[in-house]
């Protein structure tokens, strides 16, 4: 199964020179003292084997740097803005989308690798850097630059632990936000799961299990049935099946849960 995202990111901008003279008492036409913008902050992956799918990235769709400070009296420098730093699961391919198309850019195939995918701006230097002995007031200065924009898709293969298979309406969706509170949507109607749904299932001891369930199943499904044998697919390389029926007890959802932690 693929898991994938489109989102955007915006390098923060560089801060803009200051135009400034020093003046004190006694010191009524002091020489430029504007100081310089600090740089912008700058966006990155980072490969995080703790994380599972790319369900963090569904209500959130720009990721942004912080801006550079802008330059102040005294040759005072603008502070850098911070950079932004996103996780994302070990595995995850990045692909830039530009003029309509898709360009790998990365593969976070190494926990904790890092991979700079938007630069942010250069500040801008102040009127203190255009002082000469032809010009001893300058008021030049420059503004800080724009930083790095960027779409982008994020890419991963995800292989569920635990699959949840039954006949259409068998309540699997339900079992699944039970279980991983995955807030998957449910109906009282068959094929209400057109795709296999994901939620991960934090064990006692710490440890996340990826559990999906799989889209309806009938007989006569490798024949084109009910929704077809695209769904058959689903269904290879999940580590463990658990098949699900209607059960008029709630406390099918806690001996489940223990089953599969044990």
């Amino acid at each position: 199964m693929i898991d994938l995202v489109k989102i955007k990111l915006r390098a923060g901008n560089g801060g803009d020179g200051k135009v400034s003279f020093f003046r004190e008492k006694g010191t009524p036409k002091g020489g430029p003292d504007g100081g310089d913008g600090g740089d912008g902050g700058s966006v990155y992956f980072v490969a995080n084997r703790n994380m599972a799918t790319l369900r963090d990235f569904r209500t959130k769709e720009m990721y942004a740097g912080e801006d550079g400070g802008h330059g102040g009296k005294l040759k005072m420098y603008g502070a850098d803005g911070k950079d932004y730093r996103i996780s994302v699961p070990l595995g995850t391919l990045v692909y830039e989308l530009k003029e309509g198309r898709e360009v790998l850019v990365a593969d976070m195939d190494d926990d904790g690798k890092e991979f700079l995918i938007a630069r942010g701006g250069i500040g801008g230097r102040g009127n203190f850097r255009f002082r000469s002995s032809t010009n001893q007031t300058p008021i030049q200065y420059t503004p800080g630059t724009l930083g790095e924009q960027k779409d982008i898709k994020l890419e991963v293969k995800l292989v569920a632990d635990v699959g949840l298979i039954g006949l259409p309406n068998a309540g699997k969706s339900t079992l699944l936000n039970k279980l991983t509170h995955a807030n998957v949507r449910v109906a009282n109607y068959p094929f209400t799961t057109l795709s296999p749904n994901l939620g991960v299932m934090e064990l006692e001891n710490g440890e996340n299990i990826i559990v999906s369930d799989i889209p309806g199943l009938i007989e006569g499904a490798s024949e084109g049935k009910g929704l077809g044998d695209e769904f058959l697919r689903h269904v290879d390389g999940i580590g463990g099946k658990c098949p699900v029926q209607l059960q008029e007890s709630k406390k099918r959802v806690g001996n489940i849960r223990q089953g599969v932690s044990g």
